[in-house]
């Protein structure tokens, strides 16, 4: 579940069993706030316990996403609540166009999109992550992957003013406000369909200025060192 409005999901045989007893156990739930906590009571009165499944995201948050799509967790994405509150999921887009965008992916594997896989470039020292259909990002030197798990805080809390680390039930770190400490980011562009399999082509989004003699310079100007990287994750 993802209360307040990210979704829930009932198996076939709960969802039988909850029907013959919802409405005498909705009356006794009044002062619940919400379908979700609602449910989320009936369901327990039944003997089910709640399994997470990290593929809801309630977003509760405002800001940038970027730091919570780029490391989302191994599970299918399901739902993205409050959409209209946040920054727009691709640079340059409205948030309809941007939703859309993301679509092109998600059309193509619905089931992978967003996957992160982490691999490193020992050749040129490079650390490349990939959330598939979304953005890759690469790293100068090997980045430790306990790290790239975490999600950045490109994102603030719901509520102005409040304690960011009192705020979030999730492993964050900083992003850095120096554009030299942040990755390559490069948004995708488009996707392509074939009977050998599904190409995704992705772009560079620069943020601020930053003059790069290393590597990653290098992989910004070359697509195909770009798309060898990411082959190799």
């Amino acid at each position: 579940m993802a209360f307040g409005g990210g979704g829930f999901a009932l198996s076939a045989p709960l969802a039988k069993g909850l029907a013959r007893v919802l409405d005498s156990c909705l009356i006794r739930y009044p002062h619940l706030y919400g379908s979700d906590s609602r449910i989320f009571s009936c369901v327990a009165e039944l003997g089910v316990h709640l399994t997470r499944e990290p593929g809801f995201h309630q977003v509760d948050v405002r800001g940038n996403l970027f730091g919570i799509l780029a490391a989302h967790p191994l599970s299918p994405l399901l739902s993205l609540h409050h959409l209209d509150v946040v920054e727009p999921l691709f640079p340059g887009m409205t948030r309809i166009q941007a939703v859309d965008h993301l679509f092109q992916a998600v059309h193509a594997d619905p089931a992978r999109i967003l996957e992160q896989t982490v691999c490193y470039d020992k050749s040129s020292l490079l650390t490349v992550s990939v959330a598939w259909g979304y953005a890759v990002q690469v790293f100068e030197g090997n980045q430790l992957l306990p790290d790239l798990l975490s999600l950045q805080r490109t994102f603030t809390p719901w509520k102005r003013g409040k304690n960011v680390s009192a705020s979030y039930m999730l492993n964050t770190r900083v992003n850095p406000s120096n554009p030299c400490k942040k990755p390559d980011v490069f948004f995708l562009q488009k996707v392509l369909s074939s009977i050998d399999g599904i190409w995704t082509e992705y772009t560079r989004h620069n943020v601020g200025k930053c003059v790069r003699s290393n590597p990653t310079k290098k992989v910004g100007k070359d697509k195909g060192l770009l798309a060898e990287v990411c082959l190799r994750c």
